[in-house]
């Protein structure tokens, strides 16, 4: 009998992480989070814009109608939530704590502080987005955070993907 790749439990977990990432309503960048207790998914959550808001996929970016560069950040400009805050808002806070968080990108410092006063105890990512925030590794060290990346081998999802087709 032939022997099947499957992945382990952090890739299994990214990879949630990168399929809720899939619902993203943000023209420009998706991404995806899912909060992970006792191996099994809690919650998840893709940054776009709040319930009963209108999201940019139907109505444009708004960064876009206000000239302001995608890169620009702290402009208050943006109608998402990130994906790490939406996914946390879906449970309660005693329910966070002591939990993993399997996210597609390096926290900001904002989503770090709501990750660090939920007592996540575990962050993991797969790529940072831009030079890492220097306050989200503080926040996470003072906490004691665990902080750890993870490559996502898109090729292994698929080979795997594919044999169960077959």
């Amino acid at each position: 009998m032939k022997k099947r790749n499957r992945p382990n439990w952090d890739e299994y977990f990214m990879f949630s992480a990168l399929w809720t990432a899939c619902r993203s309503s943000c023209l420009y960048l998706q991404t995806g989070a899912v909060i992970v207790k006792d191996k099994r998914i809690i919650a998840s959550g893709y940054n776009g814009a709040p319930t009963g808001i209108e999201n940019c996929i139907d109505i444009g970016c708004r960064k876009d109608r206000e000239g302001v560069e995608f890169d620009e950040k702290g402009k208050a400009v943006c109608r998402g939530i990130h994906a790490e805050v939406n996914a946390m808002e879906q449970i309660s806070r005693q329910n966070l704590k002591e939990n993993s968080m399997y996210t597609l990108y390096y926290p900001c410092s904002a989503c770090a502080k709501a990750i660090v006063g939920n007592q996540i105890s575990e962050v993991i990512y797969s790529k940072i987005y831009q030079e890492p925030d220097s306050l989200t590794l503080e926040l996470f060290s003072e906490a004691g955070v665990k902080l750890k990346q993870l490559d996502l081998d898109i090729n292994k999802y698929l080979k795997i993907i594919r044999c169960i087709g077959n």
